[in-house]
């Protein structure tokens, strides 16, 4: 199975610049790019039917992901669907998702199923006039209406505590008054989480987050931090972003 790695940021439509790689560690093979250049998705298009407006603020807010991956020239190619602003992935419907029944399914090589997940920002801005991924596909998986919002050429990352660029266009905010959990390398070099993950640790909440430091299997040197923020934190990609994920999938931002 490709493990469905920090795909998560890809999520806000109206925040993500149109690109052609997501937040993933992506093996990069020139002649795979050029062959899956105009990559045709066997996955239809139907009429929205699920509408939910995200709240204005995303702190804790839940989210999930479909993870179709295909053969395409001499390689692979994978697409990201997301319940961004369709639903908030109810637990049932999320459950009832079985991975090897959608890629009998949909002819799929493999499916990953990214969820549940959850905000740790307040909001974010895109950088990209307009906004938007450029992907206007919608598909219904299960009970789960989602959307298109990214195609990523080549495999996706195994490695955890481990740096992976990010071609995205866009700031997180997190809010005064917050509490933020950060990562920090042998470096002193910080990188905030911008969402955890329940895949793993199926009854994590944001309440157990500040505690994470005894629990995470940190390499040497490294260091779990909490702080209750007095001022806006921003975070700004300006065309990449460096994303590390822990072992329990939840998502980190380099400061």
């Amino acid at each position: 199975m490709f493990k469905s790695f920090l795909i998560t940021v890809i999520a806000l439509s109206f925040v993500i610049t149109s690109c052609d790689k997501a937040d993933e560690s992506i093996v990069n093979d020139p002649i795979i790019e050029t062959a899956c250049e105009n990559f045709d998705s066997p996955i239809q298009t139907e009429a929205r039917t699920q509408v939910l407006i995200p709240p204005s603020d995303l702190r804790d807010f839940r989210y999930s992901e479909v993870i179709p991956i295909f053969e395409c020239g001499n390689g692979l190619i994978s697409e990201v669907y997301n319940t961004l602003s369709f639903n908030d992935s109810p637990e049932e419907d999320w459950n009832d998702l079985n991975a090897e029944e959608l890629k009998i399914q949909l002819g799929a090589v493999d499916v990953a199923l990214n969820g549940q997940r959850h905000w740790l920002i307040n909001g974010a801005e895109s950088d990209n006039p307009g906004g938007g991924t450029g992907y206007d596909k919608i598909t219904t998986f299960g009970n789960l209406q989602m959307a298109l919002r990214a195609q990523i050429q080549g495999t996706l990352s195994e490695t955890y505590y481990s740096d992976n660029a990010v071609i995205r266009s866009n700031t997180w905010i997190y809010n005064a008054g917050n509490e933020v959990y950060k990562l920090v390398n042998p470096q002193g070099e910080e990188y905030v989480m911008q969402s955890y993950s329940r895949k793993i640790a199926n009854n994590q909440t944001i309440g157990d987050l500040a505690s994470l430091g005894s629990t995470l299997n940190l390499p040497e040197g490294w260091s779990f931090e909490t702080e209750m923020l007095q001022d806006e934190l921003r975070l700004n990609s300006n065309g990449e972003a460096i994303v590390i994920q822990d072992e329990l999938q939840n998502s980190y931002q380099k400061n």
